[in-house]
């Protein structure tokens, strides 16, 4: 019978003993200055001294000329209103684009962070040059549009780069096209599929 106990005792010690060198390695490798992997801990923030960023003002509405119905007007309007910018915007976001933002849409894609705002008495344009669709699904509930644009500066001398934005629209039950989704295109070879 003292055969038929051992094993069981051991691999209850032997369990004991991993549970507790992984707790103590657990606590151990948590240092007051580490930052979990991806945020920044108070010390950090206060040695990069960032200012902080507010929330901008809220969008007065959609550009009435708009026909909301037709999803290359909305990419366009949009990418027009999220990536125009106006010397006061430094240290704000720009929300100007909300009012072509469906409705849940994640926080960080609606409100452009204002990182160089353009110089005292100048603003920044964006021009559309391009909008085609790229992508959509066959009950045509979601499209995606590849909308490419220059940024125009006003009362300074030269255009800016631009670039191109990846754009997700969503139809909504009131026959609104909406986006729901932008990130850089990376894109380069026009592949059709779905976003």
């Amino acid at each position: 019978m003292t055969n038929s106990r051992n094993p069981i005792a051991v691999g209850v010690v032997v369990m004991l003993a991993l549970a507790g060198v992984l707790y103590v390695l657990a606590h151990h490798s948590h240092g007051s200055d580490d930052t979990g992997g991806g945020t920044l801990s108070a010390a950090d923030r206060q040695a990069l001294a960032a200012a902080p960023v507010e929330r901008g003002a809220d969008a007065t509405g959609p550009d009435p000329s708009v026909d909301p119905r037709d999803p290359a007007a909305v990419a366009s309007a949009y990418v027009v209103a999220a990536y125009s910018l106006r010397d006061t915007d430094s240290g704000h976001t720009n929300r100007r684009a909300v009012p072509y933002a469906a409705p849940g849409t994640a926080p960080w894609t609606v409100g452009t962070l204002v990182v160089t705002a353009p110089a005292p008495g100048t603003r920044t344009t964006a021009a559309v040059t391009s909008v085609r669709q790229v992508s959509g699904e066959e009950t045509d509930t979601r499209r995606g549009y590849a909308v490419t644009y220059r940024t125009v500066v006003e009362r300074a001398a030269g255009d800016g780069d631009g670039g191109a934005r990846y754009l997700l629209l969503v139809h909504q039950i009131d026959g609104r096209w909406l986006v729901a989704g932008d990130r850089v295109d990376d894109r380069t070879d026009g592949q059709v599929g779905e976003p």
